[in-house]
């Protein structure tokens, strides 16, 4: 957020973090709990305007909660938590097996439900579980996925990958994928979710081929893919 002046800084240890509201939890995480987390801190300068929690589902690898999101009074509605998130989202990619962000979000808070709407998250009306943390009783249950684009090399492996995501298309699909060894313009994408294999796309095309459940929720707009 170059124009605004607001510098968004990813932490991941106690040490680089400094004073502010939430600085409790961060040490809740790190030394009670032990869980991995990551703090994600936007300043103007010396002053905070902006804070968010995100944490490892200790059971699934792929989950990650963000918990915490506040933005201060003086800087609301500058789009500050919305490039929080979208900072949070680029760092969890580094992740392989990193998939899915879910929050808690109040019924009756209007802003939150806009903020994580805008987001692509999707209210699953289900109550929020996440082992050690207590949730109000009109919170519910938001979720968001991601996936990443990765270039298909020509082995055995990825042979094997593309031809169970092509169905009756296989044929081509490792046609073009053949085709990419000697031509880089015909590169064949294979979409990762975490560690699994979703679906493909071509070099040149917008919309990718997705397994039913993940094309449902590209079409509904709560899976990015970058």
């Amino acid at each position: 957020m170059e124009k605004t002046g607001i510098q968004i800084t990813v932490h991941d240890t106690p040490a680089t973090l400094r004073s502010n509201p939430w600085r409790h939890v961060t040490e809740w995480l790190e030394y009670d709990l032990a869980v991995k987390w990551f703090a994600v801190e936007a300043r103007r300068g010396e002053e905070l305007a902006g804070f968010m929690h995100l944490v490892r589902h200790p059971g699934r690898a792929g989950e990650w909660y963000a918990c915490d999101v506040h933005t201060m009074e003086p800087y609301q509605r500058q789009g500050i938590a919305s490039a929080m998130y979208r900072e949070a989202e680029a760092h969890l990619r580094r992740y392989f097996r990193a998939n899915r962000i879910t929050a808690a979000v109040s019924r009756g808070n209007t802003a939150s439900v806009r903020l994580h709407e805008k987001l692509g998250f999707r209210d699953t009306r289900e109550v929020p579980v996440f082992p050690d943390f207590r949730f109000e009783p009109d919170e519910t249950l938001y979720e968001h996925y991601f996936a990443r684009e990765i270039p298909a090399v020509n082995v055995p492996m990825h042979q094997e990958i593309l031809a169970s995501l092509a169905g009756e298309s296989r044929e081509s699909v490792l046609g073009l994928l053949e085709q990419s060894s000697s031509d880089p313009g015909k590169k064949v994408y294979i979409i990762w979710a975490g560690s699994d294999p979703i679906g493909y796309r071509f070099s040149g095309e917008t919309e990718p081929v997705l397994k039913a459940e993940w094309k449902q929720r590209y079409e509904d707009r709560y899976l990015t893919l970058g």
